[in-house]
C-alpha cells in the first residue's frame, strides 16, 4: 500500500446529502495526499452497507460478506489471498518487533476498513505509544473513535493535530465532521473553512462549501 495513499470512507454522517463522509490519512506520519489504492479498494466489494456509531450510512468498508470481521476473527475464507498475506506480513512483524509502527498502523487500517473500530482503536493506540507524532494514525484513530460514538475524546484527538500539525488537511476536515455529529455547528465552520484554506480546489471543496452556506442559515 503506497505510505501516503489516502482513503474515502462513510462513517455515518449524512448531513444534507453534501457531506456525509470522513477522510482516513496515509499509513505512515507526515502528509497526506489522494488517490492510490489501500485496504478498502481490496475488501470493499460491492456496496456493503455500514452503520459505526449507530447512525448507518452506505459505505466501502463493510462488503466481502461482513467484511473482515469473521476474517481476522477466524475465517480465512472471507479474505483474499493479498488481504490474507498483508495479515500474516503483519503479524509476522509484529511478533519480532511489538513496536513496529508500520505493522500496527497497518493492522489497524485493515480492521478500520472492515468498520472494527475497537480493534483499530487498539492498533492505532500502539502505534501512537510508539510514535506519537503520527499524524495520520492520530487522525484515524479519531475516526474510529467518532464511530464508536466517543466523540468527545474523537474532537481531542483531531484538535491534537491540527495544534501539532497545523497543514494537516484531513485532520480538519474530519474534526469538522465530528463537531457538526457533536452539535457545535460554529467549530465545525470554523474547522471546514480552515479545510478549505489548504484545499481551495479540491475533489470535496465544492460540495463542502455547499454545506457551509447551509450550517450558517442554521439557527
Amino acid at each position: 500500500m503506497d505510505s501516503t495513499a489516502i482513503m474515502m470512507l462513510l462513517v455515518g454522517l449524512v448531513v444534507g446529502g453534501a457531506v456525509g463522509y470522513a477522510l482516513r490519512s496515509a499509513s505512515s506520519p507526515g502528509g497526506d495526499s489522494g488517490g492510490a489504492m489501500g485496504p478498502s479498494d481490496l475488501m470493499s466489494g460491492p456496496g456493503g452497507t455500514m452503520s459505526p456509531g449507530g447512525t448507518g450510512t452506505e459505505g466501502m468498508g463493510a462488503g466481502m460478506g461482513g467484511g473482515m470481521g469473521g476474517a481476522m476473527g477466524g475465517s480465512p475464507m472471507a479474505m483474499s489471498g493479498e488481504i490474507m498475506k498483508m495479515v500474516e506480513d503483519y503479524r509476522a512483524r509484529l511478533a519480532k518487533n511489538p513496536k513496529d509502527v508500520e505493522a500496527l498502523v497497518g493492522l489497524g487500517n485493515l480492521y478500520f476498513d472492515s468498520a472494527q473500530w475497537p480493534r483499530a482503536i487498539e492498533h492505532y493506540e500502539k502505534a501512537l505509544e510508539v510514535d506519537p507524532k503520527n499524524a495520520d494514525a492520530r487522525v484515524d484513530l479519531g475516526i474510529c473513535l467518532h464511530s464508536t460514538g466517543d466523540n468527545e475524546r474523537a474532537v481531542k484527538e483531531m484538535e491534537r493535530v491540527t495544534r501539532e500539525n497545523p497543514g494537516h488537511k484531513n485532520a480538519w476536515f474530519n474534526l469538522g465532521v465530528v463537531e457538526m455529529a457533536s452539535g457545535d455547528n460554529k467549530a465545525a465552520i470554523r474547522a471546514w473553512e480552515q479545510f478549505l484554506k489548504l484545499d481551495p480546489n479540491g475533489e470535496r471543496s465544492a460540495s463542502l462549501r455547499e454545506e457551509l452556506e447551509r450550517l450558517k442559515k442554521v439557527p
